[in-house]
């Protein structure tokens, strides 16, 4: 096999284009991850960067690849496939644009469903085995891909076989990119058997800067030499007879009668290597959505009318039924499947209960459900949430101004109106109105996942105060920041801040530029652009996206009506005159609001101060004393370990008597972050002992100490703090048990005396708690503080 190679020049300019890439805020921003290969002493270096941010002609990242690491900023060790899209996703992978600019012969893969392993090798025989971002045993989570990954690599070649591998691929300077399937381990949403179980080589690629891969044929010959499991291939020369093919696939979701997600297709595109996927919507999708509302109806712990469905309401509900049942007769299953096991059974289960073992059949049972039901005049009422996703200056109240004068029917409701001390939120307003109207515009910028996350948990727990049973929410998002990069959003947004002047709510850029210019960076810098393909945002029915530049805003309001007539034709029976949606948009632009909300003097205060903790020191700490620990196997096996650590410092709670005029010298000392609410980092950092682990029936956390607290510049800062009992939870065993027990058990344990307590079991109030002391001395250097509002 020949092979190709990068100068070590052109690897190290690439490296350092990484590290620079590293210091971005957004556009572009790359992460980068240090650790070491499993059973060897030598580091490399996981380079990371956002999905969203491939495919852009805005954005130059140094390199394409999904998966990418090196060593020593001079060697590529492993290259993942360019990151690629599927059919229609982007400009580029549209049908008409796939057969001009694309050249054969067309290899088509099987898209296996499982997850993703690279493995290539060192010279002396090492190998190298990957996740996609990860290698080593540094998973916080209770799967380690990249070690099962060799787990299964060695019992697949056997030990001298993978020392030959790693040889050859290190040789060859290649990275042999395969799929971990195996249910056992982590079921995804197809089925595999025992005997289908295992590594399926799909690609070989050079460790080169320019995707370069290996033929498919080659591959296959590669998996038989090397004891791979092999992936299904077909070769066309014509495209049309291409797609042909993958759209005759797509009518049954199978292939030889197998139901599979859909397939990978490989071809040329300017005389490079050039990848695109084919994937199947169904019944893949309505798989995924059974998983997804099992998820929310046994771990959530919600009824069965709260549980949010994209589509196909029906089966799905008559599925939600069985499963309610299934777990009430057999708990085993139930917690099997808060495991990640048993999601396929269950879903078999019920095809078995329905006599069915299509998926696609049941599709056409929620069809006719659907009919049955309107055939029988069941009231099932539709109401439509229009949610922007956006920053400030992107037009959105000018659009929705427009929207709800040409459709007086639709209510518009704005954030910037409603008073920051006000009973009655937003969510709660368009309640109200949808209890009365069809749609409401929700005027709010919903710029990160949490805001938009918000939406559909508090109308989940609310609705049922407003709305009747049978009626159904459809959200529409209106994608205001579409395929425009940091640079581009700064410019477009400000520019239009600065030219409204004092004419909003709270952003009064002529009276306070300082403070209008700091209050749009806050938004920018959070903003998390919509991702479908992830929760919170799978979870809306219908995506506008819209344009976002100078005088955009007539052509969005257009686009909108078009595309709601188009979606949803009963919004829009009657679509308005151009002329009416002009004179319409010209009172928008006119308009004035007539409330003024207090930016300055209604900024959030401090609630609590507290150490952000690193979180995979803290698992590998823990790891290192109480890794064998009953306790600790199962709570991560319940996935209750926390996202997140940190010490809390102090908390306004305790800001009583004496302590009241300490809180305030901690506020004047330590500062209040961001105008925003929520958490903010502060300039002061601090050093963190780790002294003790605490394990009691309902939880696990660290007993810590805080050796000082420090500014940017290293020098020391005397701050005093309120918290008398510091600890990091590190998770509890049930939702009802809060992170807060930890510092009660803690004080109960040492409150008669506070001398740090030897291993062994103690009882407190009826309670065991175990002590586990730290054997060595373990510092978490240079953790920064935050304040939360």
């Amino acid at each position: 096999m020949e092979s190709f190679i990068d100068s070590p020049e052109e690897v190290i300019e690439l490296c350092n284009s990484l590290h620079q890439s590293t210091q971005l805020k957004k556009s572009g921003r790359c992460i980068k991850f240090t650790n070491t290969i499993f059973n060897t002493d030598v580091a490399v270096d996981s380079w990371k960067f956002m999905d969203w941010d491939y495919g852009k002609d805005k954005i130059k990242l140094p390199i394409q690849a999904r998966g990418l690491f090196t060593i020593n900023d001079e060697k590529i060790a492993v290259r993942g496939y360019d990151k690629f899209f599927n059919v229609d996703e982007k400009v580029f992978t549209k049908v008409d644009e796939l057969k001009k600019s694309t050249s054969g012969p067309y290899d088509v893969t099987l898209k296996e469903n499982g997850c993703i392993v690279f493995i290539s090798g060192l010279s002396n025989g090492d190998i190298i085995v990957c996740s996609k971002h990860s290698t080593g045993p540094r998973d916080n989570t209770t799967r380690n891909h990249a070690l099962e990954g060799e787990k299964r690599l060695r019992l697949q070649l056997g030990e001298d076989k993978v020392k030959q591998l790693a040889k050859y691929l290190a040789e060859h300077n290649l990275t042999a990119v395969a799929e971990l399937c195996d249910d056992e381990f982590e079921e995804h949403v197809l089925s595999y058997s025992k005997d289908k179980s295992g590594l399926y080589l799909h690609g070989l690629n050079y460790n080169t800067i320019q995707f370069r891969t290996v033929p498919i044929e080659k591959v296959i010959q590669f998996a038989d030499d090397w004891n791979f499991k092999k992936v299904d291939y077909l070769t066309f020369t014509d495209v049309e007879k291409l797609f042909e093919f993958l759209e005759k696939c797509s009518e049954t979701g199978k292939y030889q009668d197998r139901e599979v997600e859909g397939f990978v297709i490989r071809c040329k595109r300017n005389n490079a290597d050039f990848f695109f996927k084919y994937k199947f919507e169904q019944p893949y999708l309505l798989y995924r959505q059974f998983r997804e509302v099992t998820r929310q109806l046994i771990i959530d712990d919600i009824p069965i009318q709260s549980v949010r469905m994209k589509k196909n309401k029906f089966i799905t509900k008559k599925y939600l039924e069985f499963v309610s049942e299934l777990f009430a007769k057999q708990p085993q299953l139930k917690a099997d499947f808060i495991d990640g096991h048993g999601i396929i059974k269950v879903r078999e289960l019920f095809l078995e209960n329905l006599h069915e073992t299509n998926g696609m059949k049941l599709l056409t049972i929620d069809e006719s459900l659907s009919h049955e039901l309107d055939n029988l005049s069941l009231q099932h009422e539709i109401k439509y949430v229009l949610v922007p996703v956006a920053t400030i200056g992107c037009g959105k109240t000018t659009v929705f101004n427009t929207l709800s004068g040409l459709f007086p029917d639709w209510v518009h409701i704005q954030n910037d109106n409603i008073a920051k001390r006000s009973k009655l939120k937003i969510v709660d307003l368009t309640l109200m109105s949808l209890a009365n109207y069809d749609v409401v515009l929700f005027d709010r910028n919903n710029s990160e996942y949490r805001e938009r996350k918000q939406i559909f948990t508090t109308v989940d727990q609310k609705r049922h105060d407003y709305l009747d049973e049978t009626t159904q929410i459809k959200y529409i998002a209106i994608n205001f920041v579409h395929d425009v990069d940091y640079d581009q959003l700064w410019d477009i947004t400000f520019e239009r801040i600065k030219a409204r002047g004092d004419n909003h709510q709270s952003i009064k850029s002529d009276s306070d530029e300082l403070l209008a210019t700091k209050v749009m960076k806050g938004f920018i810098n959070r903003f998390q652009p919509l991702d479908t393909e992830r929760e919170p945002d799978s979870g809306f029915d219908h995506v506008i996206n819209l344009t976002l530049g100078e005088n955009t805003s007539l052509g969005n309001v257009r686009l909108i009506i078009k595309e709601l007539a188009e979606k949803y034709p009963e919004l829009i029976p009657e679509q308005p005159t151009e002329e009416q949606i002009s004179s319409k948009f010209t009172e928008a632009l006119n308009y004035k609001p007539d409330y003024t909300k207090n930016m300055t003097n209604e900024k959030p205060k401090p609630v609590y101060y507290g150490v952000n903790i690193d979180h995979s020191k803290i698992i590998d700490a823990v790891n290192n004393q109480i890794g064998g620990h009953d306790s600790w196997q199962s709570l991560q096996g319940i996935n209750r370990v926390q996202r997140e650590f940190h010490v809390t410092l102090s908390h306004s709670a305790n800001a009583r008597g004496e302590n009241k005029s300490k809180w305030k010298q901690i506020v004047n000392k330590l500062g209040k972050g961001e105008d925003k609410s929520g958490k903010s980092y502060l300039e002061f950092y601090a050093d963190v002992k780790l002294t003790q682990v605490a394990i009691t029936p309902d939880l696990i956390c660290l007993k810590v100490d805080l050796l000082g607290t420090f500014d940017s510049d290293f020098n020391v800062v005397e701050s005093e703090h309120l918290s008398t009992m510091l600890h990091i939870t590190i998770g509890t065993f049930r939702p009802e048990v809060k992170p807060v027990e930890s510092g009660i058990i803690l004080q109960k344990l040492y409150a008669d005396d506070s001398t740090l307590k030897p291993d062994g079991e103690y009882r407190v109030e009826g309670n065991t708690v175990t002590i586990v002391n730290f054997a060595d001395e373990s510092i978490l250097e240079k953790q920064r503080l935050f304040v939360y509002k």
